[in-house]
């Protein structure tokens, strides 16, 4: 193997080691949207959220999950991770409240809609 096809492949393989390490093991907006461009997201406290509301393996689990206290407003909705930043969406509307639940499980978001239905979103893990 020449030289130059080492320090190619090193240089890419350091590359592909720092950014995954540079958002600290965080499902980053960017993870999200490159896999599935018409992605539910949003993001709070440095973290996405996903909406689980209408997953058949969630069903069951919905009712042991309350809208609790207040805790931010969406404040930008886009589908660009270079925009996407504490309070951003992809699909809720700009304004839309969002909710810790009431047994303190910094897990899950909820959202009450126009409608008064709710929508429950679901920190995503690496792993």
């Amino acid at each position: 193997m020449s030289k130059s096809l080492v320090t190619l492949f090193t240089f890419v393989s350091l590359i592909f080691l720092v950014s995954c390490s540079a958002d600290g093991g965080k499902v980053t907006a960017r993870d999200v949207l490159n896999q599935d461009e018409d992605a539910d997201v949003l993001k709070y406290n440095g973290f996405m959220y996903s909406n689980v509301t209408n997953l058949e393996w969630f069903e069951k689990d919905k009712s042991k999950f309350q809208k609790g206290k207040e805790i931010g407003e969406i404040k930008n909705v886009t589908d660009s991770f270079l925009f996407f930043t504490n309070f951003s969406a992809t699909k809720l509307p700009k304004g839309t409240i969002l909710y810790d639940t009431n047994d303190g499980d910094t897990g899950m978001i909820v959202v009450e809609t126009e409608n008064g239905s709710l929508l429950y979103y679901m920190l995503l893990l690496e792993g």
